[in-house]
């Protein structure tokens, strides 16, 4: 899994600072992460329409590698969660703000398949994507064209190891928790999510 770090100095203290994505999946301001977007941050905060909000962090999944946070504003639209894990070939869209605040502040979304039900090693918690991943897109929702969330974004092949050992740079070549997974997660930290209907139209509204 790929993190990234800066060094911000204020002063003379140096503070690791580093960013993700992250999704909303209740009324309650719930939002979950990846738990190595959080993992050694002794604040979290949540950029929205241009706000700063502080967050709580509720419980962490260092295995599956998830997080789940929780804000004080109520957001007025939420992820529903697709009823089953992602299908073979099924088209999907990852939504997210990758290089953070860097490249620009609007949302960036990115096309692709399954192309994969399992990840590195036959982790079967996980699925591979082709829709591209970059820094800052960890913790992002990956979701299909009715808007219902397949899985978690959480890493990308890194180009060093794989050059050297295959001579080849990786393509297309990401991965994503399972909605299954992040499900039982929620429900053993008592969130009421939604789930979402199929053949319904996807909402282009995210926040």
């Amino acid at each position: 899994n790929e993190k990234k770090e800066n060094q911000q100095e204020t002063g003379n203290v140096l503070i690791p600072v580093s960013s993700g994505s992250g999704f909303a999946v209740s009324f309650l301001g719930h939002i979950v992460t990846n738990e190595h977007v959080i993992s050694g941050c002794s604040d979290i905060k949540v950029h929205k329409n241009g706000e700063l909000y502080v967050s709580t962090t509720l419980s962490s999944d260092k295995v599956n590698d998830l997080a789940l946070i929780k804000v004080s504003f109520k957001p007025r639209h939420i992820f529903k969660l697709n009823i089953n894990d992602a299908k073979l070939m099924e088209p999907v869209f990852v939504a997210g703000f990758p290089f953070g605040n860097q490249l620009s502040s609007s949302v960036k979304v990115t096309n692709g398949i399954t192309s994969s039900l399992s990840g590195i090693g036959n982790n079967f918690s996980q699925m591979q994507i082709t829709a591209a991943l970059q820094p800052g897109n960890s913790g992002g929702p990956i979701f299909n064209k009715e808007g219902n969330v397949l899985g978690v974004a959480v890493a990308k092949l890194a180009l060093g190891p794989i050059l050297e050992k295959y001579g080849t740079i990786p393509e297309n070549t990401n991965f994503g928790i399972k909605v299954s997974v992040l499900k039982t997660f929620l429900k053993s930290n008592n969130v009421q999510f939604k789930e979402g209907e199929s053949n319904k139209e996807a909402s282009s509204t995210m926040e």
